[in-house]
C-alpha cells in the first residue's frame, strides 16, 4: 500500500471523526482485528493506519499523559476505598445500610460491564500511543502480583538448584 493511499484513508477518517476518535478507532482496529487476522496485507494496512495517527503535538501529548497518570491514581484510590468499604461498613453501619452498599460493590466488581473510568483510560492511552488495557484491576493489580510471584517462584527453584552438590560427590543410594 502506498503512502498516499494511507493518507487518503486518514483524510476520509478525519472528515467523519475528530483526530482523537480516529486515533482510537485506528488503534482498536489494529489491536482487535489486526491481532486476530491471518491476512498479512490487512495487518500491514491497519499497522500503517495506526502509525499515521501516532504523530501528535508534544504539548498535547504531555498533558494527556499527565491526565492519564492522574486518572490511574484516582482509579486505584476508588478501587482500594471500595475494598476497604466492603470490609469496614458491616462493623460501622446497620445492616440495612451496609448490605446494599456491599451488594453494589460486589455487582460492580464482578460484572463484565466495562467501567467508565477504564473506557476513559483506554481513550487516553490510545491518544498518547499506548496499548489499550482489558481491565483495570487485572492490569494494575493482578498482573504485577503474578509477575512478582512468578519471579519469586523461579528464584526459589533456581535457589534449590544452587544448593545441589555440583562436584559429583553426591552420595548414591544403596540398592
Amino acid at each position: 500500500m502506498a503512502y498516499s493511499d494511507t493518507n487518503s484513508i486518514v483524510e476520509i477518517l478525519d472528515d467523519f471523526l475528530d483526530e482523537d476518535q480516529a486515533r482510537e478507532l485506528a488503534a482498536r482496529l489494529e489491536d482487535e482485528i489486526g491481532g486476530k487476522t491471518d491476512s498479512k496485507s490487512l495487518k500491514y494496512l491497519l499497522y500503517r493506519l495506526n502509525a499515521a495517527y501516532s504523530k501528535r503535538p508534544l504539548r498535547a501529548e504531555h498533558f494527556k499523559r499527565c491526565l492519564l497518570y492522574a486518572l490511574i491514581v484516582a482509579h486505584l484510590f476508588v478501587v482500594f476505598v471500595n475494598i476497604a468499604a466492603f470490609f469496614i461498613t458491616p462493623f460501622l453501619c446497620p445492616i440495612w445500610i451496609w448490605m446494599p452498599i456491599n451488594s453494589f460493590i460486589i455487582t460492580v466488581t464482578f460484572t463484565r460491564q466495562v467501567c467508565p473510568l477504564t473506557k476513559l483510560e483506554n481513550y487516553l492511552r490510545t491518544s498518547v500511543g499506548m496499548p489499550r488495557i482489558g481491565g483495570f484491576v487485572g492490569h494494575y493489580v493482578v498482573r504485577p502480583i503474578r509477575k512478582v510471584y512468578m519471579a519469586y517462584k523461579i528464584g526459589v527453584k533456581q535457589g534449590n538448584d544452587r544448593n545441589r552438590d555440583l562436584s559429583g560427590n553426591e552420595e548414591e543410594g544403596v540398592a
